[in-house]
């Protein structure tokens, strides 16, 4: 989820997908019936311009959603709202941030799943970062919502690991 604060998550390969309606004035956004289309979903909400309307990406967060970027070299986390997460993306201004989800592996028990995605942020079409997001995700019953993403990028010292790469 890299395409955040500075880079956080990305960019969406939208494949012939039907975008699901919500609420009258706000933009249509993709389904989340399954864990593919939960990703998809995640990479589109966070693709284009820093400034665009993140209702989308709202809506695939449950309110109390933690997203919580891991920096270097301390290890410090720092947790953040889906509003605080939005206000640093939209610092970027009219910057268009791209996050794609390279591999994505998932477990799953009952209504509870955890993927754990390779992720490529680029901002104006240039890599800005790779990582390793965590993401918890439930499921209500209709659509996959996020609890909370956990996520650490690369850097000159710790490179995500041949395993976890495509």
């Amino acid at each position: 989820m890299a395409a955040a604060v500075v880079p956080l998550a990305g960019v969406p390969a939208l494949s012939a997908q039907t975008a699901s309606p919500t609420t009258p004035g706000t933009a249509a956004c993709l389904p989340t019936a399954n864990l593919e289309q939960l990703i998809t979903a995640l990479d589109s909400a966070i693709t284009g311009p820093a400034t665009k309307d993140r209702s989308c990406f709202r809506a695939l967060m449950l309110p109390q959603v933690r997203l919580i970027p891991v920096s270097a070299p301390t290890a410090t986390p720092r947790i953040l709202t889906a509003d605080d997460w939005i206000a640093a993306v939209a610092k970027r201004g009219a910057s268009i941030v791209t996050e794609k989800q390279i591999k994505v592996q998932t477990e799953t028990f009952g209504n509870v799943a955890h993927l754990w995605t390779t992720y490529e942020t680029y901002i104006d079409g240039t890599l800005a970062t790779r990582g390793i997001n965590s993401i918890q995700a439930v499921f209500d019953g209709q659509n996959w919502k996020i609890v909370e993403v956990v996520w650490q990028a690369e850097n000159p010292t710790l490179k995500v690991p041949a395993q976890y790469m495509p």
